[in-house]
């Protein structure tokens, strides 16, 4: 890796993930991460390649299906070439699932205007040994107290009319403080949500809830403290009204609900508002279409 000045072509990814054995996507010294593996693969690949610049630094354990990464490099490869050799080289939890040229100094997360995470839970009376990487499992005993479950299903875990109370009190601009892990240190915790669902019976399974949130930008573990929390109200723990109270500047982490594990979290797409082809002979970047099938969309908030 050096300069970009030395990299005149730059590479958009769309890179899908598998993050069970990863410590996140950042590289850390020590530690297999998807950062590390990418650039051992293009290092590979000897291409010559500046820093990987990523729309949405995942955590531990957290998965992703569109994570958007670009970098300059020295090489001027066609699209299916990134693709094939890069995944040729890659370790079977992590492939490219497109890429595309871009302007080489482009960075996809200062034009990201929504990303969309998904979030699953299985509410069963056994928990299913496929779903351990990828869903959090809840058994009887963290079901609602007014019902007796028998079943495996959501709605008798779940008071899903008082969560989709509270779901609608998170949609809009907000001051997400209290959704934040203690550890994150950003001055502005405001954030606007735009779409906050569940979808219980997810793919067909009446055992198994989806929580879909799309939003303008994410603090570290808030996804999983916004389901955390509606988990919570679901099971009688917390009131759909006291969500209004936990969005404001006086709140603070212990007045939101539980943090949900890493490992029911998936990224699922990212909408741009800017994608920044190739520069022309006048070096102003040009249009182009984005890797992996990602549409340009401008959003409004609420």
């Amino acid at each position: 890796m050096s300069s970009e000045l030395e990299h005149p072509h730059g590479v958009c990814l769309c890179v899908a993930y598998d993050g069970t054995e990863f410590h996140g996507w950042q590289a850390q010294p020590g530690l297999r991460t998807v950062q590390g593996v990418v650039e051992e693969a293009l290092g590979e690949m000897e291409v010559g390649f500046t820093t990987l610049r990523v729309c949405s630094r995942t955590d531990a354990g957290v998965h992703a299906l569109g994570q958007l990464v670009a970098f300059s490099t020295q090489a001027e490869i066609p699209p299916r070439g990134w693709v094939h050799g890069l995944n040729r080289l890659l370790p079977r939890d992590v492939v490219v699932r497109d890429a595309q040229p871009c302007f080489r100094r482009y960075h996809p997360r200062f034009h990201a205007r929504s990303k969309r995470y998904r979030y699953l839970v299985q509410c069963a009376m056994q928990r299913d040994p496929l779903l351990r990487h990828r869903a959090w499992y809840l058994s009887p005993k963290y079901a609602r107290k007014d019902v007796r479950t028998e079943r495996d299903l959501v709605e008798q875990f779940m008071d899903l009319d008082a969560m989709r109370r509270a779901a609608r009190a998170m949609i809009g601009t907000h001051d997400f403080v209290a959704f934040r892990a203690a550890s994150d240190e950003r001055e502005t915790s405001e954030r606007t949500m735009f779409s906050l669902r569940l979808f219980p019976g997810w793919q067909g399974r009446r055992d198994l809830l989806a929580v879909e949130v799309e939003g303008s930008a994410f603090m570290k573990n808030m996804v999983r403290i916004m389901v955390g929390t509606l988990v919570d109200v679901g099971r009688g723990e917390l009131s759909p009204e006291a969500i209004k109270t936990m969005l404001t500047s006086d709140a603070a982490r212990p007045d939101a609900g539980q943090t949900a594990p890493a490992q029911g979290l998936t990224l699922v797409d990212i909408h741009l508002a800017r994608y920044d082809g190739p520069a022309d002979a006048f070096g102003r970047p040009t249009k182009a279409t984005p890797p992996g099938g990602v549409k340009l969309v401008i959003r409004r908030a609420p």
